[in-house]
């Protein structure tokens, strides 16, 4: 088809423009705008599967969406948890407002973390909150 002359499949999803996003099958106009409104709030996907958390992706759509993309996960943005501001944590759409006062009120009595895993043990996370957030942890010991 006209639509995917030229389009190198699969495309990343990371540094894609609305342009390129809306020339894949299962991506509109509207999809577009979200799935990069959604890359900038998290700071970039880890996983393809991500895309399936918008609510303008409907389960036939992603599975046509799948197969044509890819992630860098190089290009991810991450946050210094032992640094970042409360206003820079609270705009991560994986943290939650009680995630952030745990954070906030242990990371001052602590002087903060030096793995996912410790924030496991002092309840900050569950494991699976832990595994999705991860990817954009950073615990640094140095503000940025």
């Amino acid at each position: 088809t006209l639509k995917q002359q030229e389009l190198q499949l699969p495309i990343d999803i990371n540094s894609a423009d609305s342009a390129t996003l809306v020339r894949l099958r299962g991506i509109g106009a509207k999809s577009a705008q979200h799935i990069i409104r959604y890359r900038i709030l998290l700071g970039g996907y880890y996983s393809e599967t991500q895309i399936s958390e918008l609510e303008v992706v409907t389960e036939e759509n992603f599975r046509k969406i799948l197969p044509q993309i890819w992630c860098d996960t190089a290009q991810i943005k991450k946050i210094n948890i032992n640094f970042a501001t409360p206003k820079a944590l609270e705009t991560h759409p994986y943290l939650t407002s009680k995630m952030l006062r745990k954070i906030i009120n242990k990371r001052d009595l602590k002087g903060g973390w030096s793995t996912i895993d410790e924030m496991i043990e002092d309840n900050i996370f569950t494991e699976d909150e832990a595994q999705r957030i991860a990817p954009y942890l950073d615990f640094g010991t140095l503000p940025e």
